[in-house]
């Protein structure tokens, strides 16, 4: 009975953070998806207590631009990594207990800070999970706080998810969440994206808005890009 709780209860745990696999396309934003900047998809590993999510962005030469990971242990945030490979840059954040260490490398120049780990820190990979494990809350119209790490400028900023209905990307059996920065000054700074779901899946179907992702534009390299991506999932179609 004994060996019988502890397998639930890792079932349980594994369960906590998963993804479906999916495949999207990322355009950029008001191109009419006529300029297609990444192929976007994931994997999902099991390693023991270990899940490692991954999302991946590879150019449609397929060369791979983007790599975002996060691994958890028992259901708890451990570490995450950005890499961005066109321009030499990697970002990671390691948790130890209450604590964290943000880490920025680039053109092999590092700086990282130590801060106290907020229990609602978020990561791209892990924005579905935690949108899903608040679906009741968001769909009775609160507001969801919660961290994100910036490690090239060593802080950490305050963001909001909220349904909406007057964004532009609602249509019939959908419903649109707005990610928000918090606080008056970045709101200046950043511009808010849209999440569409499906309702009777809970899938992450499209975003449309401001991203971490890095592309060109007048020959220099951005560190933001506005984009629309619209996902497909296994067996989706069957």
């Amino acid at each position: 009975m004994k060996k019988l709780i502890i397998i639930l209860i890792m079932i349980s745990v594994a369960a906590l953070w998963s993804e479906d696999i999916f495949k999207a396309k990322v355009y950029r934003l008001d191109s009419n998806k006529q300029e297609l900047l990444f192929d976007h998809y994931n994997t999902v590993q099991q390693e023991g207590e270990k899940t490692i999510l991954t999302h991946f962005y590879s150019r449609p030469d397929s060369s791979i631009a983007t790599i975002d990971e996060v691994i958890l242990e028992n259901g708890e945030f451990k570490s995450s990594k950005s890499q961005f490979l066109e321009v030499d840059e990697i970002g990671s954040v390691i948790r130890n207990s209450d604590k964290m260490t943000m880490r920025f490398e680039k053109d092999g120049k590092v700086k990282e800070k130590e801060l106290n780990y907020p229990t609602d820190l978020l990561v791209g990979p892990m924005f579905n999970d935690h949108i899903i494990e608040n679906w009741e809350a968001l769909n009775s119209d609160e507001k969801i706080y919660f961290k994100l790490p910036a490690p090239n400028i060593q802080k950490i900023a305050t963001f909001t998810f909220q349904e909406v209905n007057n964004s532009g990307y609602e249509k019939p059996d959908h419903i649109v969440f707005k990610l928000n920065a918090a606080s008056i000054f970045l709101k200046l700074v950043v511009r808010p994206s849209y999440f569409v779901y499906e309702v009777a899946t809970k899938r992450l179907m499209e975003i449309h808005g401001t991203t971490i992702l890095r592309t060109k534009q007048n020959g220099k390299w951005q560190n933001s890009t506005d984009v629309n991506m619209y996902y497909e999932y296994e067996g989706q179609n069957e």
